[in-house]
């Protein structure tokens, strides 16, 4: 059983590799680790061993990133993670407001809330990198139930696209953002075929 579940494994791997190759022949890519990647648990997540990845890898435009993640793209600052963060807070509170508890990250200006308390991550001394010394103008979370979207208002009146993202391996869904005024766009990879 072991033996089966581990092919299966890298079979997913394969096919990601593929996949992944294909999109990064034609424009940047991030990779980020999740909650069920072959990679440390605790936050912040390493990126990914580039030997999970070769065909991927080999492209200098793809970047093999920790989760969370900052970066910025022609002015346009965001913040991602893989879902951990917001998933762990969702157990404590009363509702299913995914948009509200990411909103709520922002407003407390800490990206994981819970840790070291309930969500695993490494001991840090003189600094907790999840203190956001700056509010992103595109704050987005992975593996979540479903894609919703929204606006939160930052400390100092900036507005924050808020992207709660479902699984890819599930819905086989990603977002489009327009720099120009953060709207969001889906794209669903996949086909009507079977239904």
């Amino acid at each position: 059983e072991d033996k089966r579940e581990a092919s299966r494994g890298v079979g997913g791997l394969r096919e990601a590799d593929m996949f992944l190759t294909q999109i990064a022949s034609s424009m940047p890519v991030d990779v980020m680790p999740g909650p069920t990647d072959p990679c440390n648990v605790s936050m912040p997540q390493q990126p990914l061993h580039r030997c999970l990845l070769p065909s991927t890898t080999c492209y200098s435009n793809v970047g093999r990133v920790t989760n969370p993640h900052g970066f910025e793209v022609d002015g346009v600052s965001f913040l991602g993670t893989s879902g951990q963060n917001i998933d762990d807070v969702m157990k404590y509170v009363a509702h299913e407001d995914r948009l509200g508890a990411m909103a709520a990250t922002l407003e407390w200006c800490h990206s994981a809330p819970t840790a070291p308390d309930t969500l695993p991550c490494f001991p840090f001394v003189d600094q907790d990198p999840f203190v956001l010394k700056d509010c992103p103008h595109v704050y987005f979370a992975g593996n979540q139930p479903s894609l919703e979207t929204g606006i939160a208002e930052g400390k100092e009146g900036q507005r924050v696209r808020l992207i709660s993202l479902p699984s890819f391996a599930e819905k086989q869904t990603c977002v489009l953002v327009n720099l120009r005024d953060l709207s969001c766009h889906p794209i669903v990879f996949g086909s009507n075929l079977d239904q």
